[in-house]
């Protein structure tokens, strides 16, 4: 029997509540569900209270109203807590859906459509922002990616009969200008990543974060984008050829998963260089230390993992890979994380005119004019053109001098 008590307003009208309870979202101290309705008397207002209440009580029972804002935020608490995402991305996460969903939408979630959600991202964009301009789009992408995850947590407890975020159409994503890290910046990074794979830490929190590090180390040499290198195993990792296979991505999209890339091109083999594979071979031997026998011998357990052994999300490693580079004294705009070390490499090969089409091949570029699109950092070739314009400049001053 569901507890529900009812106070007559007046008329037909009565409120219908449940007792207050400690909330388990940690912004509110405590919740107590109540709706206004018509009856005719009290016990018709407690019958149709039970209905009312009746999807709502599981998770009434857990603390947290059906509330969107609060589901979303219950879902993040409980995601950090079993170590889906870090504190940052938590952090983050939560901060985003109390800044832009709790004061713009009100409807519980059983109750939201498509059409809700989107409207939600179209005032956002035009005057959501705080000083009454519109967001980037890039963050309502991250917003979804938050609703699409807390929907699927909802759906699966059973509060929520429908899914409604399949269906959302989203904004196009505003892309930053591809940019490299300068010769400075880049030295910084190098000797600071080293620096950090010499420690060795034996708690979940460092372990996690070294291994998230690491993987950066193998952005640097391998030009490969986050999610291709957090979802590389150890059976991708070809001891003979020293190279590594890169033929899954780690997606976040409705719960984190590894899943097949879309384009053949994506799907290749990378060689790595003497200096990566030896601290490859120092990562293994570190690894030891809290990995099983059974998961060190496994083909499917991550280069890259957690102390568990599983695999980590890209949206971790890229917030891990931002606040080391702030650490070291290099600072990454708004939109820039992860993906500034996969323009790097390709920039450094280009620039010392390596063959495009082998550095298509190793980016994984579908389309060459994708690999060209680099053409602007590719010194060599302009400086042949300024020695050719400066002969152009002497042939020109001898001609006009001839009388």
């Amino acid at each position: 029997m569901i507890p529900v008590s009812a106070k007559h307003i007046s008329g037909d009208t009565w409120e219908v509540s449940l007792p207050r309870v400690k909330s388990a979202v940690k912004h509110k101290d405590s919740i107590r569900p109540r709706r206004r309705i018509h009856a005719a008397d009290r016990a018709d207002a407690i019958r149709q209270g039970e209905e009312l209440f009746e999807r709502e009580y599981a998770m009434y029972k857990m603390g947290v109203t059906m509330n969107l804002a609060d589901l979303a935020v219950y879902f993040i608490d409980h995601a950090e807590a079993d170590g889906t995402y870090t504190p940052e991305t938590a952090r983050d996460y939560r901060g985003i859906v109390l800044r832009y969903v709790e004061p713009n939408f009100a409807k519980d979630a059983d109750q939201v459509t498509a059409i809700d959600i989107e409207r939600l991202y179209a005032h956002l964009l035009t005057d959501g922002g705080r000083n009454g301009d519109g967001i980037n789009p890039n963050t309502v992408h991250k917003l979804n990616t938050v609703l699409r995850a807390t929907y699927a947590f909802i759906t699966r407890e059973n509060p929520a009969i429908s899914n409604p975020m399949p269906s959302v159409e989203l904004p196009a994503r505003v892309h930053p200008d591809k940019r490299a890290l300068t010769d400075r910046e880049f030295v910084k990074v190098l000797e600071g990543l080293e620096s950090a794979l010499g420690e060795e830490p034996s708690d979940a929190a460092g372990i996690k974060r070294r291994n998230m590090l690491f993987g950066a180390y193998l952005g640097i040499h391998m030009g490969a984008r986050v999610g291709e290198v957090c979802a590389i195993t150890r059976g991708g990792i070809r001891a003979i050829e020293h190279a590594a296979r890169l033929d899954h991505s780690m997606s976040e999209k409705g719960g984190l998963h590894r899943k097949k890339p879309k384009t053949r091109s994506s799907r290749r083999t990378v060689a790595i260089d003497s200096a990566p594979w030896e601290m490859l071979r120092k990562h293994y031997e570190w690894q030891a230390s809290y990995l099983t026998d059974k998961q060190r011998d496994s083909d499917g357990t991550p280069v890259c993992c957690k102390a568990d052994g599983g695999f980590i999300a890209p949206s971790d490693m890229s917030a891990a890979f931002k606040g080391f580079c702030a650490s070291v004294g290099v600072e990454l705009a708004d939109g820039e994380s992860f993906h500034v070390l996969r323009h790097t490499h390709a920039t450094q090969l280009l620039s010392n005119k390596a063959n495009p089409k082998e550095v298509q091949q190793r980016l994984g570029h579908s389309r060459i004019e994708t690999t060209f699109e680099y053409s602007h950092v590719m010194p060599g070739e302009d400086a042949a053109t300024a020695t050719e314009y400066g002969a152009i400049v002497e042939r020109a001053r001898k001609a006009g001098g001839f009388r």
